[in-house]
């Protein structure tokens, strides 16, 4: 391929110029539509991250690897759909039946727009309506109920999308649920990990702080749903499924000395849904961790992690 530095870089400079044509919706959606069969191409190009596979036995990839140069190019294409949902889901206020949303409001043909684009260029929509699963929803709305007993799915607003077992990204969804599974205030304006920008929401994403081009070697969070199980951030180093998590050697954890339970709440929700709210939370950590599980209902039952291989 032509594009990009290595022959990769492609969704980088859809992103830049997407920028450009961000204030109206009509522009957006003209722009999408020029650079939608290119894009369909590009995506076919990281076929090999559509299965889950094991970590060189070393745990980790180099920049010799191009399975990273992949990953990274997957990272430039979330870039793309996170500016998207960014204009779906701008400032603003929800009439009260709606519950909680953390001060934004959802924009449903700037929505349309980023699905249209996402699913035209190769990627499949999912709804997973029904039961409340924080694998695969991204909660932007709260009703709160104390009367009932689980959390359950009131509305999905907009689908998530597959790239094969690969979780590109998360449906977002309204839910109903008690205040103890659920905290409304807490699970929409806390810190978002994994996530460039969803603002008036505050982020956190291995990208920030790094420079213009620095920023473009992030590698794209994986979550995989196979055989075997969910498998959340596939890349981590530490298993925190594991009750005495062991960090790789030399790459001690910052979160070593939290709540292990938080930990797993944190990288389940990719934030935090209940109270107390750490006074911390925009710091934690969860990008180097990971864990396997056979369901993500919330919250977990026992016994539902498991420990598939995970290194050559």
């Amino acid at each position: 391929m032509g594009l990009g530095t290595g022959g990769y870089g492609y969704f980088r400079e859809v992103y830049h110029s997407l920028l450009d044509h961000g204030e109206r919706l009509d522009e957006r959606r003209g722009f999408l539509d020029g650079v939608t069969e290119a894009a369909a191409v590009w995506l076919s190009e990281l076929e090999p991250l559509r299965r889950r596979e094991r970590l060189p036995a070393r745990g980790h990839y180099t920049v010799e690897d191009e399975q990273l140069q992949r990953i990274r190019e997957m990272y430039a294409l979330s870039r793309i759909s996170d500016h998207l949902l960014e204009k779906a889901c701008p400032q603003g206020s929800v009439p009260p039946e709606f519950g909680t949303a953390g001060g934004r409001r959802f924009d449903r043909p700037a929505s349309t727009a980023r699905t249209d684009f996402l699913t035209r260029i190769g990627l499949t929509p999912f709804e997973h309506s029904g039961s409340f699963s924080p694998f695969h929803h991204e909660i932007f709305a709260v009703v709160a109920d104390d009367s009932a007993t689980t959390a359950t799915v009131e509305d999905v607003l907009w689908p998530g999308h597959w790239y094969g077992d690969l979780l590109f990204s998360r449906a977002g969804v309204r839910v109903r649920a008690p205040g103890h599974l659920i905290d409304p205030v807490t699970a929409t304006t806390s810190t978002l990990y994994f996530t460039f920008s969803r603002h008036p929401r505050g982020t956190n994403d291995l990208s920030h702080g790094w420079g213009g081009n620095s920023q473009w070697g992030t590698a794209f969070p994986r979550f995989y749903s196979d055989a075997e199980g969910l498998h959340l951030n596939w890349d981590g180093d530490t298993d925190i499924g594991t009750d005495a998590p062991v960090p790789r050697v030399g790459r001690p954890s910052p979160d070593a000395e939290r709540s292990l339970q938080r930990r797993r709440e944190l990288l389940l929700h990719r934030c935090f849904v209940r109270t107390p709210l750490p006074p911390d939370e925009h710091d934690w950590f969860p990008h180097d961790t990971r864990m396997s599980v056979s369901t993500t209902t919330w919250p977990l039952p026992e016994g539902v992690i498991t420990h598939p291989s995970w290194r050559s």
